[in-house]
């Protein structure tokens, strides 16, 4: 009976490891997918959690691989129309002379309108953390950065393509992306 047992229990380990390693091929698959690709663009509805105001926006992103990207906000109406170019350097906002501020986040290191070119910057080069399923989904996690600054980001792919993202600072969720009509150039 013991031998039967621990038969299963080994079957059970290494077919979990088995698909786990599948998952984990398939998020580095669509790195290399999105990397030779050049990039990507899609529509985010995000949510700023600022702990006493939550603040939500939805852009239309495009993105290189490297991380640079154009958006441009889709939504609330009194802002539509409002461009910005983020990059690891910084970001500028234009629509004739006006200036968006919804703040920042993660110790004032984060603006929520760079969340589309984090997304990018951990889905083409970033340290994947993590993959597995959760339900019919798979779920990968990036870390970005080290320690105090460390930034936490898990994507769920349905279909191998990006659906909904969160961002996580120091064990507290501070966006959340759904993402739709993603294609790769």
């Amino acid at each position: 009976m013991r031998r039967i047992a621990a038969v299963v229990l080994v079957c059970l380990l290494l077919c979990g490891c088995s698909a786990e390693e599948n998952v984990m091929s398939q998020a580095v698959e669509f790195r290399a997918a999105l990397v030779q690709a050049g990039g990507c663009s899609y529509t985010a509805q995000i949510s700023a959690d600022f702990g006493d105001t939550v603040e939500e926006f939805t852009v239309s992103c495009q993105s290189l691989a490297d991380g640079t990207t154009e958006l441009t906000i889709l939504a609330p109406e009194t802002l539509e129309g409002i461009t910005a170019a983020v990059t690891d350097s910084g970001g500028k906002i234009t629509y004739e002379g006006m200036a968006v501020d919804f703040g920042l986040l993660a110790n004032d290191s984060l603006a929520p309108a760079a969340a589309p070119s984090l997304m990018v910057a951990c889905w083409s080069s970033e340290y994947i953390a993590f993959a597995g399923m959760e339900e019919e989904l798979c779920r990968v996690t990036y870390e970005k950065g080290f320690d105090e600054g460390a930034l936490k980001v898990d994507t769920w792919y349905e279909n191998n393509l990006p659906i909904y993202a969160e961002v996580c600072y120091n064990n507290t969720r501070i966006l959340r992306l759904t993402i739709t009509d993603f294609e790769l150039y």
